[in-house]
């Protein structure tokens, strides 16, 4: 798993000398072992490797002797004795190698974008269990229970007052719960929370949040305390995958209204660079595939798909030709403190050009 320091750290690398960057497919039950380091050859016989033979030595050597094959993809960074870095991750992607000046972290940023951290709270009339997941994995954290609820069984006015009872030392356990809730999160930095459980104790729980729980809650789902946990991942996952989806949908609309208004927002390659170079980004929207080439001064690392005789920021004569200005507009964006989303299914964006931006005026 890859922390926001190490991500930071990888934006933020530019060495003496170029990156290989490698993404693999290492689920097991799609190939073999052998198949995965002859594909992963492949990939790196592509590029023309001749000053990273040490990369690609090191490269050779993890896979056969130190990864321990137990996630279903991975990522691995090297640049002589400057750089390494290698970070499992939670789905199988494309296998595919970069030899470039900065790191191709284009994947690694979707992938925390996917899959980034959140909390599940499990809830019903007696208990709670807390989990926390990251990059698609779930951990057990705290269980909480209340005192025993039984059904009363005989009929009458007996059993009308015992269920009052019942229902009050239910909601007394529920409000325990989310004092529970509270302090996980206070404890645990936790910014998003998933709610599950029964429809009728979700709605309960729904009116006995405080307002810094309901704000951080993104979603809910139905399941009992019986579901194991990786059924409740599963569950959470779709869950977030649609929260996500309508969230980009939100983002992508306002940058491209703003942007049509004169407003804080740019929608097209140019003037996204543009904004990004000047700090006024504070969202960049990427389309999941969208790819351009351009050119880098390397000066003062400004971007632009058009070639300048002299960068128009410093002025510098140095603009040298680079394949993917996506890949280094990411890596200005995270260096620079700006939230990057991967979006994906949005034919607005496709529409706006393939990048768009709101910005800070």
């Amino acid at each position: 798993m890859i922390g926001e320091n190490d991500l930071q750290t990888l934006t933020e690398f530019d060495g003496s000398g170029k990156v290989l960057s490698i993404y693999a497919d290492t689920n097991l039950a799609h190939h073999s072992k052998d198949a995965i380091k002859l594909m992963v050859r492949e990939a790196i016989k592509s590029l023309e490797t001749s000053s990273a033979e040490e990369d690609v030595e090191a490269v050779t050597k993890y896979l056969d002797y130190e990864y321990d094959w137990q996630s279903r993809g991975v990522a691995i960074f090297s640049s002589g004795q400057e750089l390494w870095k290698a970070v499992p991750l939670p789905i199988a992607v494309k296998t595919q190698a970069f030899l470039a000046r900065r790191p191709y972290v284009r994947t690694l940023v979707d992938l925390s974008d996917r899959f980034g951290k959140y909390g599940i709270a499990l809830i019903d009339r007696e208990s709670v269990r807390l989990f926390s997941v990251a990059w698609s994995k779930i951990q057990p954290e705290t269980e909480a229970f209340g005192e025993e609820l039984k059904r009363h069984k005989q009929g009458g006015w007996a059993a009308a007052r015992y269920q009052r009872r019942e229902d009050n030392l239910a909601l007394h356990n529920l409000k325990q719960a989310v004092e529970v809730i509270q302090a996980y999160c206070e404890r645990t930095d936790c910014q998003r929370l998933m709610l599950a459980g029964s429809g009728p104790v979700l709605a309960q729980v729904a009116d006995l949040l405080p307002s810094n729980l309901r704000h951080m809650t993104i979603g809910e789902f139905v399941a009992d305390m019986e579901t194991p946990p990786s059924e409740l991942l599963r569950l959470s996952l779709d869950v977030a995958t649609q929260v996500d989806l309508e969230e980009e949908r939100k983002l992508v609309s306002q940058a491209v209204t703003a942007a049509a208004k004169g407003g804080p927002g740019t929608i097209g390659l140019d003037d996204t660079l543009a904004a990004l170079h000047g700090g006024r980004v504070r969202q960049l929207l990427v389309e999941e595939n969208y790819q351009a080439a351009g050119y880098v001064c390397t000066n003062c690392g400004y971007v632009s798909v058009t070639r300048h005789a002299k960068c128009p920021f410093c002025g510098a004569t140095k603009i040298v030709e680079t394949g993917d200005v996506v890949n280094l507009a990411i890596h200005k964006a995270i260096e620079t403190g700006t939230d990057v989303n991967i979006v994906r299914q949005n034919e607005e964006l496709t529409r706006a050009g393939g990048m768009a931006a709101l910005t800070r005026y």
